[in-house]
């Protein structure tokens, strides 16, 4: 470890402080895939005081947590499902080939929006606090990103999908059920050659059960957005005049 003039260590240097081989692999060339200067530390005093866009990103936290979640679950679910979709052929697979086919891409849209809505909920927030900290504008600079209209339409699309992706996830379940009342039927050792009426309408009913839940989830969240909407156009109304107030004052203030 190096010293200074006065033969006191410096705390950057040691060991490590130069990059290894696998660090500069990473760094090299012209478009290196990371880079090893990163933003000003200043211990400044604003930077632990509230502001308005760390209560905008305490309320997007947990989306990266569900959005999380729920990638894991879809996955499982696309890779536990049977693939034999292409049986329509087959009298009693018609409807059950159907069914599974549209699960299937419902599962892989849940999967695709919950995917963007984890990295947009990881990424926004550790960008925003990241210029928050950069320095004496850091705050100014954050608000920038934050109210960018590329970051703004990706962040309402990541609420907007990950929310909508909750009443697809409960009908692609709802599917799913038809399909595995009739093939669990089938399967037993001594199968019918034709699938009992009472299986395809127990089938139809856990159908029907799951559909009216994610009818009931859809409402919910439609009825949320809707009053939100209204309030923001309300609010945007109100801020307008506030404005209009502020300026007509400014302009009075500079005349005298």
């Amino acid at each position: 470890m190096g010293e200074d003039r006065r033969g006191m260590p410096r705390l950057w240097d040691g060991d490590y402080a130069e990059l290894g081989c696998s660090e500069r692999v990473l760094t090299a060339g012209p478009a290196p895939l990371t880079h090893v200067e990163s933003m000003e530390i200043t211990n400044d005093p604003r930077f632990f005081q509230d502001n308005v866009i760390n209560y905008r990103l305490a309320a997007f936290a947990g989306l990266g947590v569900v959005a999380g979640l729920m990638v894991q679950n879809s996955m499982d679910h696309l890779f536990d499902m049977r693939k034999d979709m292409c049986e329509w052929y087959k009298p009693h697979q018609h409807l059950d080939s159907t069914c599974q086919f549209i699960a299937f891409v419902l599962l892989g849209l849940v999967h695709l929006l919950n995917v963007i809505a984890t990295y947009v909920g990881v990424a926004q927030p550790y960008h925003t606090v990241r210029l928050m900290t950069a320095g004496p504008t850091g705050f100014e600079s954050a608000a920038c990103y934050y109210l960018n209209k590329n970051i703004i339409a990706w962040r309402h699309f990541a609420i907007k999908g990950a929310l909508i992706s909750l009443p697809m996830f409960v009908a692609s379940t709802g599917l799913r059920m038809v399909v595995k009342f009739d093939r669990e039927n089938m399967a037993e050792p001594d199968p019918p050659e034709n699938l009992p009426d009472t299986c395809r309408h127990l089938g139809f009913g856990a159908c029907s059960m799951f559909m009216f839940m994610a009818c009931c989830v859809f409402y919910i969240h439609r009825k949320h957005f809707n009053i939100f909407d209204e309030r923001y156009a309300q609010l945007e109304a109100n801020l307008q005049q506030h404005k209009d107030v502020l300026v007509t004052m400014s302009q009075r203030n500079t005349a005298r």
